[in-house]
């Protein structure tokens, strides 16, 4: 009887733990105070308030038209021209890529690949005749160069359209020869303007841009 007691009781104390534990969670206090309208509007605003996807991304369409301009017309003193961008670049390689599917030639990799490949070759080239203790040189970063490249293939993606109604023959080869010329001049005068320590050497600069867009002009023809 006197373990049966003892363990009724046990039992009984443990029950009764158990009801105390309930009890004092159950008095536990889980309110909160929740937001005002005005509150919640200023911490999350309205949809009208957000910027545009567009620049959001970074991409300024008017300064691209601008930038444009000034290449198509070979105005590299332009002040338009002091603060390239990548978003220029990225839209003359993707319409570059579908003026060629429209041949029939699927060159999206290709066409992206050389120009990141000859942009890192002309970069290296460039900042060894500046010289890389030149303070000049710093303003010749490679996401520079690559910018600068890309803007100056505007002259082959036109080169491109009209290639899909001239027939291929000598006047396409002569078409090809002006355009690559022009590319690669047009990106020899503006490194020169962003490094004028070689403005002497402005015909040796303007090699390597030049056998870069020929690779283009190559892919356009053939």
């Amino acid at each position: 009887m006197a373990e049966f007691s003892l363990a009724s009781g046990s039992q009984s104390s443990g029950q009764g733990g158990g009801v105390e534990w309930y009890e004092s969670a159950g008095r536990s206090d889980y309110s909160f105070d929740t937001p005002g309208p005005s509150s919640s509007a200023a911490t999350y605003g309205t949809f009208e308030d957000e910027p545009p996807l567009l620049e959001e991304l970074g991409i300024d369409i008017t300064g691209i038209l601008q930038r444009s301009t000034c290449i198509a017309s070979s105005r590299t003193r332009n002040l338009n021209l002091e603060d390239l961008d990548m978003g220029g670049p990225l839209i003359f390689v993707l319409v570059l890529a579908c003026i060629h599917l429209l041949t029939g030639k699927l060159h999206f990799g290709v066409i992206l690949g050389w120009s990141v490949v000859s942009s890192i070759v002309v970069w290296l080239v460039v900042n060894n005749m500046a010289g890389t203790e030149n303070p000049e040189s710093q303003s010749l970063g490679l996401y520079s160069c690559c910018c600068l490249l890309g803007y100056c293939l505007l002259p082959m993606v036109v080169f491109a359209l009209l290639a899909l109604i001239i027939p291929r023959g000598i006047a396409n080869v002569i078409l090809a020869s002006v355009t690559t010329l022009w590319c690669g001049q047009t990106a020899a005068k503006l490194f020169v303007k962003k490094a004028p320590s070689i403005s002497d050497q402005t015909l040796l600069v303007a090699y390597p841009c030049t056998l870069m867009y020929s690779a283009f002009a190559l892919l356009t023809v053939y």
